[in-house]
């Protein structure tokens, strides 16, 4: 019984630490080394490793080796386990009924969205009954280059972020559409910001448009997107449902709190 005891502790306190280097990860952007978490933890190296070599094994974790230095960030597992949370987190709530709303008018497809360094996450999705089918569900991660959503996060960004986040970027030609340099992205971000929303014209299918809008919070901080996605059609005027869906981003961003003034 004594033994039992002592390895139901033994996981627990293990699983204690897991947790804790999780909790650390999800805040940094830069990432720790495996030496980093020992000391922040005052953890043995020896069991740093095994919990962190698990971790990446179960994606919840991955390593990121581009300085030459092995650095370990949190992973896309554990986003993927935490959102069935999602409908509860008061953004998604907030912003729920307005994106339903708009995507039945529209007979389309809405999402929400956040920005994860250089790629676009999705957070939210909803499909009108005559929407077209998208490939996009809640987890689904896209390069921002191509990505209306991840064009209307970036360009509230200053000037030194949006640099440093392009410099990531993998410029991927999906279409002839895309956007192939960083000089031309930069060039359009300026625009999305003048605009006050952003356009995907067939830039990551021929088949399909979206226009995304930023979403502020009580502080003026751009803390999602959301965005209508539709077939392409040459009659579609991208800037008319460009301002529609801006408009709908702004009443969810006073829902946030935010003020222009």
């Amino acid at each position: 019984m004594a033994m039992e005891m002592e390895e139901k502790m033994k996981l627990n306190r293990t699983l204690l630490r897991a947790i804790e280097i999780l909790e650390l990860l999800s805040r940094s952007k830069e990432g720790y080394t495996l030496t980093e978490l020992s000391l922040i933890f005052d953890y043995p190296k020896s069991s740093v490793f095994d919990i962190i070599k698990t971790l990446v094994y179960k994606n919840m974790v991955v390593e990121d080796n581009q300085t030459g230095i092995t650095k370990y960030k949190i992973g896309l597992a554990s986003f993927l386990i935490g959102s069935s949370y999602l409908n509860n987190i008061d953004i998604v709530n907030i912003a729920k009924s307005n994106l339903i709303d708009f995507a039945n008018k529209m007979n389309a497809t809405t999402f929400m969205a956040v920005l994860d360094e250089n790629m676009v996450t999705y957070i939210y999705k909803y499909e009108s009954e005559n929407s077209i089918i998208t490939t996009a569900n809640v987890g689904t991660r896209k390069s921002l280059h191509c990505a209306a959503l991840g064009k209307a996060m970036l360009a509230y960004k200053s000037e030194e972020e949006i640099n440093k986040i392009i410099d990531k970027i993998d410029f991927i030609s999906y279409t002839y559409f895309t956007i192939k340099t960083k000089e031309k992205l930069i060039e359009e971000l300026a625009e999305v910001r003048q605009r006050g929303y952003a356009k995907d014209d067939r830039e990551n299918t021929l088949q399909q448009i979206a226009v995304a809008a930023p979403l502020f919070d009580h502080e003026g901080h751009v803390v999602a997107a959301i965005s209508c996605v539709g077939f392409y059609e040459s009659s579609i005027d991208l800037d008319d449902l460009g301002l529609l869906i801006k408009d709908v981003g702004k009443q969810i961003s006073y829902k946030l709190g935010y003020n222009p003034q």
